[in-house]
C-alpha cells in the first residue's frame, strides 16, 4: 500500500497548486506499521508547515512591495536568509530589505517587512511550549521533552529555552508595569 499527501493551494484569483509533501508506503500490517509512526507524523507536519508559511509569506511580502500611502513600488535592496522556528520545525525564509517611499520622511533608507513583523523569530505557541515546559521541569528536559515530541530538525539548546524564558519573563514583567506598595 503506497499513501501520498499533497497539499492543496489556491490563491485568491483561485490558481490551485498541488505540492506533494509526503508518501508512506506500508507491505505487511505489524504493530509497528500500523498507522503513521511519530517520526512520520513529524515529517508531513513539517512539510505542511512549509507550504503554509511560504504561501503567508508571499502574500505578506506582496502586500510590502508597494508604498501604502502613494502606492509606490518600492525597490529591493536584496535579500537574506533567516529562520523562523515554528513548533512544526524551523523553517528558512528570504528576508527582502526594501527602500522606504519617498512621499514620507523615514529615520532609515531601507527596512526588511519580516524583521518588523516576526522580530523574534519564533512562532508564540513555540514560546509558550518553551516556557510552560521549562516551568515544570529543568531546561535541559524540556529540551528531550521537544524534541521527543515535536519535529525540531536542529538540535535545541537548553540556554536557548532559559533565554526565551527570560526575555518572556521580562517582557510581562514590563507589562505589569511599576509595584505600588499598599
Amino acid at each position: 500500500m503506497k499513501v501520498t499527501v499533497q497539499v492543496v493551494t489556491r490563491s485568491e484569483d483561485g490558481q490551485e497548486s498541488i505540492r506533494e509533501v509526503a508518501c508512506v508506503e506500508r507491505a505487511d500490517l505489524t504493530p509497528a506499521t500500523l498507522g503513521l509512526s511519530l517520526a512520520e507524523g513529524k515529517t508531513i507536519l513539517q512539510a505542511i508547515q512549509e507550504v503554509v508559511v511560504e504561501w503567508q509569506m508571499q502574500a505578506y511580502l506582496g502586500q510590502q512591495r508597494h508604498c501604502p500611502q502613494c502606492g509606490t513600488l518600492r525597490h529591493s535592496k536584496g535579500t537574506h536568509h533567516t529562520v523562523f522556528r515554528t513548533v512544526f520545525g524551523a523553517l528558512p525564509v528570504e528576508s527582502p530589505r526594501l527602500t522606504h517611499c519617498v512621499c514620507q520622511a523615514h529615520a532609515t533608507h531601507s527596512f526588511s517587512p519580516l524583521a518588523a513583523l516576526l522580530p523574534e523569530h519564533t512562532t508564540p505557541e513555540l514560546l509558550y511550549l518553551e516556557t510552560k515546559w521549562a516551568a515544570l521541569t529543568s531546561y535541559g528536559m524540556s529540551v528531550k521533552l521537544l524534541q521527543d515530541v515535536l519535529p525540531l530538525d536542529e538540535p535545541l539548546q537548553a540556554v536557548t529555552i532559559r533565554n526565551h524564558v527570560f526575555t518572556l519573563a521580562e517582557r510581562v514583567e514590563d507589562a505589569l508595569g511599576d509595584e505600588h506598595g499598599s
